[in-house]
């Protein structure tokens, strides 16, 4: 009998496309963390968010932790921490932010990610060389060889001795290093900041209209196809389901289990459109939440609210709630706030309540 072997998906299938706008509170930093950096060895990615102030218009948002790949088209991918915000700031909101989940293949770990071998021409292998040539607008390549015609040392290479390459490794300062044609080469990490001698190539070259994405900057051919220790690509794993947001963080396996519980619904897809309760909390002119109420998503991406006065949990909005007008007062056709026309082919029209068809006791 023969087995089926299920071919893993690559993690290109798990990129995530969203426009946001947060409005007139600060940048898009005080909104959403923006942690990681080359400078320590890792792609820039999200940390918490504020979900009761970022507003989706296109997509899904991100999850805490994705890596964060590009913003507005332009790669972020190999740059210091503090360039990745200046590339977002560059932009007028909305922007769009290109993420994706954490793999074995590509998470946040920079020096992980460049110590593997892929095909070249793969969308690996252009990544890699997106990474390097980031990573060049703040830091210069090292070999141990030495300099060849036309080449400047501390412009193409930094020219050290074997002895020194080894130190530079064994202190955890190269984001890769390896051999080739019996040499040694590294990239060091970048400093956090740049030198204050140093031009601030970023805007000249991330945004020049002349350094389009078919037109490479500062390459190392040697770099890129030196020997590497470990350079096998491990087998991605299958996707995890991935807990609701509460507060812009996910939760911890040993926290409260009622927060599990996410507001479940019994009604046909037909009756209701879970878009309208997701796009709820989006209304810029909205109060805040109630005391002891907290907005959460779930792992699709829908909002649903919590009321720890009551210990329960639901799709529908307070705010909105107390906005709504009474019976009375509504217009012809106009149903109450939380009333819904349901058209049935056996029973015909009726009118019905989903205020607790759309709440979840969290304590059972």
């Amino acid at each position: 009998m023969s087995r089926t072997l299920k071919k893993k998906k690559h993690w290109s299938t798990k990129v995530v496309e969203c426009a946001v706008s947060w409005g007139n509170l600060g940048d898009f930093g005080s909104v959403v963390e923006v942690l990681g950096g080359a400078e320590l060895g890792q792609f820039p990615y999200l940390g918490q968010m504020k979900l009761d102030v970022l507003v989706c218009h296109v997509g899904k948002l991100p999850y805490y932790g994705d890596v964060l790949l590009e913003v507005n088209g332009t790669p972020v991918s190999g740059l210091t921490n503090r360039d990745t915000l200046a590339v977002i700031r560059h932009f007028r909101e909305p922007i769009r932010l290109k993420t994706v989940k954490p793999g074995k293949v590509l998470n946040t770990d920079l020096r992980h990610y460049l110590s593997l071998q892929f095909q070249k021409g793969s969308l690996d292998h252009k990544l890699q060389q997106i990474i390097r040539d980031n990573l060049y607008l703040r830091t210069i390549p090292c070999t141990t060889r030495l300099p060849r015609e036309g080449e400047v040392p501390g412009v193409d290479y930094n020219f050290i001795s074997v002895g020194d390459f080894r130190i530079l490794e064994e202190s955890g300062l190269l984001l890769e290093s390896g051999t080739y044609d019996g040499n040694y080469y590294g990239t060091p990490k970048p400093p956090a900041e740049p030198n204050l001698v140093q031009p601030d190539l970023v805007d000249q070259v991330l945004f020049d209209e002349d350094f389009g994405g078919e037109v490479p900057r500062k390459r190392t051919t040697s770099v890129s196809k030196m020997d590497r220790k470990d350079s096998a690509v491990p087998e991605e794993e299958d996707d995890d389901e991935r807990p609701p947001l509460v507060n812009g963080l996910p939760e911890h396996k040993e926290g409260a289990d009622w927060r599990k519980a996410v507001p479940s619904y019994t009604q046909s897809s037909s009756t209701m459109d879970f878009r309208t309760w997701s796009s709820l909390p989006r209304d810029d002119s909205l109060e805040p939440l109630p005391f002891n109420w907290e907005m959460a998503y779930t792992e699709t991406g829908m909002v649903y609210f919590i009321d720890h006065n009551t210990k329960t949990t639901t799709w529908l909005d307070p705010r909105l709630a107390k906005k709504a007008k009474p019976p009375e007062k509504c217009e012809d056709g106009e149903l109450p706030y939380g009333w819904e026309e349901i058209d049935d082919p056996q029973y015909g029209t009726y009118y019905e309540s989903t205020i607790q068809l759309l709440i979840t006791d969290y304590t059972t």
